[in-house]
């Protein structure tokens, strides 16, 4: 039997939800995944921890929304497991750290705003009401102008639902409680 048709074999197992063959894609393919995983992340592949995470997102990939990603592999294409596999993670490698990316962009900026705020002046004084304006989203700063501020100028919130309109209201709250209390 052709390894194309093997994997075929295996996958259909998989979909009908047997346990062996769920044990057996995982002997056979969870080193192939890692060295994969490895050969895309260079040198930061030196982080277990890393290549531990993004091979778990494969594997629950492979199984979320009723196997609906594992059932789009065809062996009929010409394409292996392991490159299915391999496929699998390097997109889940580039959201990961894509994700990594943004969050640490959010913190630094975050943290550099604290740090350039006096501490010992009051809260207006460390940050100015255009600027608490910038630091919130285009929806935030939205609604923060035409509801909250400006009340009237609108019919208050018929734009925005009530669910949209509590979210936004709490969002913009906790900013200006941050602005106000720091230490809390």
């Amino acid at each position: 039997m052709k390894p194309a048709d093997q994997d075929r074999l295996l996958v259909e197992r998989c979909l009908a939800r047997d346990p062996a063959a769920w044990s057996q894609m995982y002997a056979r393919f969870h080193e192939t995944l890692r060295s994969a995983i490895k050969a895309y992340l260079g040198r930061a592949s030196q982080d277990a921890n890393l290549l531990d995470e993004i091979a778990a997102r494969v594997w629950y990939a492979l199984v979320r929304d009723d196997f609906k990603l594992l059932a789009k592999f065809d062996a009929a294409r010409g394409c292996r497991l392991a490159t299915f596999l391999s496929v699998l993670a390097k997109s889940e490698s580039r959201m990961l750290l894509r994700a990594e990316r943004r969050r640490k962009t959010r913190e630094q900026a975050v943290s550099k705003g604290e740090a350039e705020r006096d501490p010992t002046s009051g809260a207006m004084g460390r940050l100015s009401s255009e600027e608490f304006v910038k630091s919130l989203s285009p929806a935030e700063r939205k609604f923060y102008l035409e509801v909250l501020v400006t009340p009237g100028l609108m019919d208050d919130e018929t734009d925005y639902s009530a669910q949209n309109a509590w979210q936004l209201r709490h969002r913009v709250r906790r900013k200006l409680e941050r602005l106000l209390y720091p230490g809390l």
